[in-house]
């Protein structure tokens, strides 16, 4: 994967024309260009700084597309009354335990060794940064972006909110000197920002999930079926439930969207290889229709839940090929009320 990053320094009392401009213009083109993983868009409003990244399955497509978003970068450093710098990068680092969401608490820090220390730099932020970071409050990704050719790094991690990344300050900065202490590399400036809004797919499995439970939250039940192999397609849940084929779908998004219309899933964290994923996650939602179980249905208790769960899938040709569902059902039926705890 790599990563274009334009960096808008202009007017703060003109950013929220900028990002307007971003959302509503710029995003629906840049995602319609070959070769495009999303973006992200973060900002200071405090120094009128506007962070645009845009990510890429591949060097050629990243350098294809530059023709094209010309334009749209010169209207926005005019509506900015600013200029913009663009740095190009790949992305030899993701890992996204959750998608961070709207006003989520982002963490830009550049660093610079000689360019034959980019690997080390590499292997040292993934076997020692990553394992710290993750541990942290309220990470949800964290990414290395690489520039070999000028020694230049940049290292972003997003929290779920603005707190708990000014909480990770004393911490990272320990971490920080760790990780550089073991390589010829320094910090060349750190910066704070908020997420406006990420659209970014790292790709591979992981991405896939993540794309399964954003079209579960859409309520798109054309667009989650359709990443599917109807052909193949198997669940298996808890109490013997187990469906192939279409009906399986049907059975998985009728269960829960009818009994629970205004439910979602809030992501944990996603894990994959090349053959699957694990999704861990909770469901939440109002019951507020018929539930249909193994053991009978359950009338409408207007009760609100909130129940951890898992979902093993299996992966073929990017398509999912069958899904194995884990929950405690003792615990939903607490929930809803039916029996005591």
């Amino acid at each position: 994967m790599y990563a274009r990053i334009n960096t808008l320094i202009g007017d703060p009392a003109r950013i929220d024309e900028v990002t307007h401009y971003l959302d509503t213009t710029v995003r629906p083109f840049v995602e319609a260009q070959a070769g495009n993983r999303g973006l992200a868009v973060l900002t200071n409003s405090e120094l009128g700084i506007t962070v645009a990244g845009t990510y890429w399955d591949s060097a050629e497509s990243m350098t294809l597309s530059e023709h094209a978003v010309e334009a749209s970068r010169k209207e926005a450093a005019e509506l900015g009354a600013g200029l913009i710098t663009v740095d190009h990068f790949e992305v030899p680092v993701f890992v996204r335990r959750s998608r961070p969401g709207p006003g989520a608490g982002v963490r830009m820090t550049t660093i610079d060794c000689p360019p034959g220390e980019v690997g080390a730099a590499i292997q040292a932020f993934r076997e020692n940064a990553v394992p710290g970071l993750v541990k942290m409050d309220g990470l949800c990704s964290a990414q290395m972006l690489a520039d070999r050719e000028q020694g230049r790094c940049l290292v972003i991690a997003a929290y779920e909110t603005m707190e708990q990344l000014a909480d990770s300050r004393a911490a990272v900065a320990r971490l920080r000197a760790d990780t550089l202490a073991r390589i010829h590399a320094q910090v060349r400036s750190v910066g704070e920002y908020r997420l406006l809004f990420t659209t970014v797919r790292e790709g591979g499995t992981n991405s896939l999930t993540q794309r399964w439970v954003d079209l579960w939250n859409a309520g798109d039940r054309e667009g989650w079926r359709g990443m599917t192999d109807q052909t193949a397609f198997e669940l298996r849940a808890p109490g013997g439930f187990r469906l192939a084929g279409r009906e399986a779908l049907e059975a998985e998004w009728s269960t829960w969207h009818d009994a629970f219309p205004d439910n979602q899933i809030a992501v944990m964290s996603i894990h994959g290889d090349e053959d699957g994923g694990v999704l861990e996650g909770r469901f939440q939602g109002t019951h507020t229709g018929r539930l249909v179980t193994p053991a009978g249905d359950i009338a409408p208790t207007q009760r609100t839940v909130d129940i951890p769960f898992c979902e093993v899938h299996r992966v073929r040709a990017g398509q999912m090929t069958d899904s194995h569902l884990y929950y405690d059902q003792l615990e939903l039926l607490i929930q809803l009320g039916k029996i005591d705890s």
